[in-house]
């Protein structure tokens, strides 16, 4: 998915359309969670400490804060619940069936990169409009013309 012209509001939302619809499929996610901002809303801090929580029994946290969680088994809606909310405003965060990485985000919801077959492309193009949706393919020749201006 490409940013041009979405607000950080519609990225963090697509971020967590993205993930609640691939969820079905997902056998285990990481995140880090970088101290917390001024500008995280309520909900996202409360997501961060319940993270830091799995980081300081399967992860890691360092001295500053920064945390990592390591690998969660896909078992608690809570937990699910706190990397939804909270993977958007990590510098990365990603989700894995068993046959490897599903949905990978980078950079505070900023890059959006997505690894279906046919029926999980199905699922998200329930809930994010197709026309947002842009194959690699695609989305490599606009790069590459961008760069050629």
């Amino acid at each position: 998915m490409d940013r041009d012209g979405w607000s950080h509001t519609e990225m963090v939302e697509a971020c967590r359309l993205v993930l609640n619809a691939v969820q079905g499929t997902v056998t285990e996610y990481e995140t880090d969670v970088p101290l917390t901002a001024p500008d995280w809303p309520a909900e996202v801090v409360a997501a961060a400490d319940v993270l830091r929580g799995v980081a300081s029994r399967t992860g890691r946290v360092e001295k500053s804060g920064y945390a990592e969680t390591g690998l969660v088994r896909m078992a608690s809606d809570e937990l699910w619940s706190a990397f939804v909310t909270f993977a958007p405003w990590a510098y990365s965060a990603t989700a894995s069936d068993d046959s490897g990485r599903v949905v990978s985000l980078a950079d505070e919801s900023q890059s959006i990169v997505v690894y279906l077959d046919g029926p999980q492309l199905e699922v998200l193009r329930q809930v994010i409009e197709p026309t947002r949706l842009v194959p690699e393919k695609e989305w490599r020749a606009v790069q590459k013309q961008r760069r050629k201006r």
